[in-house]
């Protein structure tokens, strides 16, 4: 005699709550769960190339939050409607449990590795050396396949993996790249010998150098082969090239693309440049 069971939707819901599809699954609707979970799954993937751009990232927000919802609500539905089942083999907590481990401490996990260091990244901002252009506590989105195919140019703002601790990540001015000769006087930049139009710089406290000779005069000095010379907007108060030496290509991680939040609400979106 086949066992019916009552299916109970707050179990259902709490199912899908902790892994979308699990609670289908509860439901005795396994295809629809499995469905739910790879396609939950896919979305994440597929619309995270969404965050290259920061209306993008709200579209993908948005889309996965009510896919998400719809999710539960299905669950939740067909737990009242269905009332009992007939119950499966994989009707077990212990399938469940399988389930649950396998979306949230091993796929999801590995998923948003990928992505993080793959395609997108979100970093907050915990320094003052690229103030104006971002501030202490903006959090940003930074394109992390970018330098895969091509490599940074001057102008770029850039991640990369700070010389001192590379388990930590700074975020710098391209301002001269391999084969240049960089010289600073006076808060002027030369390259080759030429005067370059800075757009980016600030010197914060007046422009005082004073017991900073590095500050003052820097270089002339040749960039290597596959590195850049990386400078902080925040001239006068920044750990950049001319402390901390030049920072090599394979070092950089990406490219930062515009302020997902700011404490100056009219900031937000800011495309970096």
């Amino acid at each position: 005699m086949e066992s019916l069971k009552r299916r109970k939707p707050i179990l259902a819901f709490l199912l899908s709550l902790v892994t979308p599809g699990l609670g289908q699954i509860y439901n005795g609707q396994f295809k629809k769960g499995v469905s739910f979970l790879v396609g939950f799954l896919l979305v994440y993937i597929v619309f995270s190339f969404l965050l290259f751009k920061f209306y993008g990232m709200i579209i993908y927000l948005i889309i996965m939050m009510g896919f998400f919802l719809f999710i539960l609500q299905d669950a939740l539905l067909a737990a009242k409607k269905l009332k009992t089942i007939t119950l499966k083999p994989y009707n077990k907590w212990t399938i469940y449990l399988i389930l649950f481990l396998l979306s949230s401490v091993v796929i999801r996990p590995l998923l948003g590795w990928t992505i993080r260091n793959q395609i997108v990244r979100a970093y907050k901002i915990t320094s003052s050396g690229m103030k104006p252009t971002v501030l202490v506590g903006d959090q940003l989105i930074a394109d992390m396949r970018i330098y895969k195919s091509e490599k940074p140019k001057r102008g770029d703002i850039i991640i990369f993996e700070f010389p001192k601790d590379p388990s930590k990540d700074f975020i710098k001015r391209v301002i001269g790249v391999e084969d240049e000769k960089v010289e600073v006087i006076n808060h002027k930049i030369y390259i080759n010998e030429k005067l370059l139009d800075d757009l980016w710089g600030y010197f914060e406290d007046g422009g005082s150098v004073k017991g900073f000779p590095v500050l003052e005069k820097f270089g002339p000095i040749l960039v290597p082969k596959d590195s850049l010379f990386v400078l902080g907007d925040n001239r006068n108060n920044s750990q950049d090239s001319r402390f901390l030496g030049f920072v090599n290509i394979e070092k950089v991680k990406g490219k930062a693309l515009y302020l997902y939040w700011a404490k100056n609400k009219g900031r937000i979106g800011m495309e970096l440049k």
